[in-house]
């Protein structure tokens, strides 16, 4: 298992023009996989600080087991 980040980037205004096109970085965790996903625009994350993750507002990860093919789909990585 390890951890990666993706970043998803908002694409309608929820107000002024200052809080467009702001990023939302989400938490996954990823069993039984271990392999450079930043083609996917994941990011590993599994020797960064806890610090590090909240910098990017990450303070939990979504359990993703190897047969959620619905979510693999929605993360890019069709399986």
């Amino acid at each position: 298992m390890s951890r990666y980040i993706k970043k998803f980037k908002s694409t309608i205004a929820l107000g002024p023009t200052e809080e467009r096109g702001f990023a939302l970085w989400v938490g996954y965790e990823l069993i039984g996989v271990d392999d450079d996903l930043s083609d996917a625009g994941l990011v590993k994350v599994d020797d960064w600080s806890e610090e590090m993750l909240r910098e990017r507002g990450v303070t939990a990860f979504t359990r993703v087991e190897p047969g959620d093919a619905e979510m693999y789909a929605k993360l890019g990585l069709a399986k």
